[in-house]
């Protein structure tokens, strides 16, 4: 068998070298399996065998450079829950519930409110009508889930949203904004196609009362072509609506394209685009590369398969604003400032430790003035930054009498590392300083009024945009040991947590969770919900 041939020696996470071994599912059977993850004509593959279905092969990543920076940038620190919730039986994925084996605390949860939805779309699998079943939390679910969310420990969620379906049609959708935002999280989120905030301004309103900071908005392109397949009907215009009346209210945008080779990643350096010019409103794209479903063949899959490195590279091509190799970075390239900052002051603070295969981020500076737009990375050696931060941070976790001397050579590393000739026009240390302490007090966005919020977007000159892709998995690129380190969860209707790509895929909690809590569809009551849509 091929995997003879390439099988080494098993090694650490944070081994830089090709190959690489991990544990896997079966897309068959869904057995843990052992895979090897290879270099082949510059990507990166992975190569697994079950024992009764046979060899698959699958594509990681479409550049190994790309791939191998992500490890090699990569800051671990493992930090669970301080209390799991569940007991090792089975093994990885099918504990969850969580259980002692995850080494992440999450950084955002999602609560699914509904399987209901106000659209119908031909790829959707989820939705009631899809499932012949509803799926809605009652209020008193509602209540307990944010509890538990809020209880958990060593440090508080940054951020949840809600989700479904469609949270925005459930009937307590304002109501449990409203609860969670007086849980203090820094972030309060929907996962939303716009309909109802498109068609009612008003509604947009109530939610930005309530307390509803950021719309994470369903944006598969920037044309109706791409709409009419993916959701049966032409919707560009209802996102732009929505858009616009979020805006006018005061909540923020992240847009959400789920990107597919062939069919809308030409339309990624568009995407890109619209948000340069639109940055008092979006706040971020969240690009999610295709996650297959049900049994595909190898050849349609590799017509389709979008990586993070193809996602960097067309964004390069299409747009020259970023630099492939040059301002992507693993999401835990953050993790030295929190440990930094964590030595300083004694307290915990988030640390973003998912995997480095997970995903990537970079962020842009956008001069509403000129429409300039500059990725960090290109003013600001990143790298090197978080290093000297990493290591002052491991002197102060031995020697803390060092505290008030290091803490001092803070705003001195960051201008160090500052490569002003490259920065936006009227961008200066201070600027830099004053985002970097935005990011310090992450944690405190729940006291900020709307209005005020508004009225400071409005009269500031630069804006930061959010770029990141996490590329969920599917069962032919499945990695354990993404699973454990995964800080997207899911929380069910009796708060307990599972990663996201346990939740929605591998194993797929989320099919069993239902069928517990579910009653059978109500065809009357989707009709009425489907008309008030159209």
């Amino acid at each position: 068998m091929f995997l003879d041939k390439i099988w080494g020696k098993k090694t650490e996470q944070t081994v830089e070298n090709l190959p690489l071994s991990t544990r896997s599912l079966c897309p068959e059977c869904r057995e843990t399996i052992e895979a090897q993850l290879v270099e082949e004509n510059g990507q990166v593959l992975m190569y697994k065998t079950c024992p009764e279905h046979g060899e698959f092969r699958e594509i990681i990543s479409a550049d190994r450079d790309f791939f191998m920076k992500m490890r090699r940038t990569h800051y671990e620190r493992p930090a669970g829950l301080d209390r799991p919730q569940t007991k090792v039986e089975q093994g990885c994925p099918h504990d969850c519930g969580i259980c002692p084996s995850h080494r992440s605390f999450p950084s955002m949860v999602n609560i699914d409110l509904t399987n209901r939805c106000n659209l119908n779309c031909p790829i959707c699998f989820a939705n009631s009508n899809a499932m012949g079943r509803v799926y809605e939390l009652d209020w008193e679910q509602i209540n307990h889930v944010i509890d538990s969310v809020a209880a958990l420990g060593p440090h508080p969620v940054i951020c949840v949203q809600f989700a479904g379906g469609e949270p925005t049609i459930h009937p307590h959708f304002l109501d449990a904004v409203r609860l969670a935002k007086s849980r203090e999280f820094a972030q309060v989120q929907a996962a939303s196609n716009g309909v109802l905030f498109a068609g009612n301004y008003g509604f947009a309103e109530k939610a930005a009362e309530a307390g509803l900071d950021v719309v994470y908005l369903q944006f598969d392109g920037m044309s109706d072509d791409i709409y009419r397949d993916t959701r049966g009907r032409p919707m560009f215009e209802t996102k732009m609506q929505a858009i616009d009346n979020l805006g006018r209210a005061g909540i923020r945008v992240a847009l959400v394209p789920t990107i597919v080779k062939g069919f809308n990643d030409h339309q990624v350096g568009d995407i890109l685009r619209f948000a340069v010019r639109n940055p008092e409103v979006v706040t971020a794209i969240s690009w999610q590369p295709v996650s297959f479903t049900g049994r595909i063949d190898e050849s349609r899959r590799q017509e389709m398969r979008f990586t993070t490195a193809d996602l960097a590279r067309e964004l390069q091509e299409q747009t020259g604003l970023l630099d492939m190799h040059r301002d992507w970075y693993p999401f835990s390239i953050v993790s030295p400032l929190s440990r930094f900052l964590e030595a300083v002051t004694g307290e915990k603070k988030a640390h973003t430790n998912c995997h480095p295969h997970c995903g990537c981020v970079t962020y842009l500076v956008v001069d509403k003035q000129t429409g300039q737009a500059v990725p960090f990375p290109a003013f600001l050696d990143v790298e090197a930054l978080a290093a000297s931060l990493n290591k002052k941070a491991g002197r102060l976790e031995h020697y803390p009498w060092l505290k008030n001397a290091l803490s001092l050579q803070f705003k001195g590393e960051l201008k160090k590392h500052f490569r002003r000739e490259n920065a936006p026009e009227g961008w200066d240390h201070e600027t830099l300083m004053q985002f970097v302490d935005s990011l310090i007090h992450l944690g405190e966005g729940h006291k900020v009024d709307k209005k005020v919020q508004k009225e400071a977007i409005q009269g500031r000159r630069f804006e930061i945009i959010m770029s990141a892709a996490m590329h969920f998995q599917d069962l032919y690129n499945y990695e354990l040991d993404r699973v454990q380190y995964c800080a997207v969860h899911y929380a069910d209707p009796e708060g307990r947590l599972y990663p996201f790509c346990t939740w929605n895929s591998g194993p797929c909690h989320r099919y069993r969770v239902e069928e517990m809590y579910a009653r059978a569809l109500n065809k009357n009551r989707q009709a009425e919900t489907e008309t008030a849509a159209s």
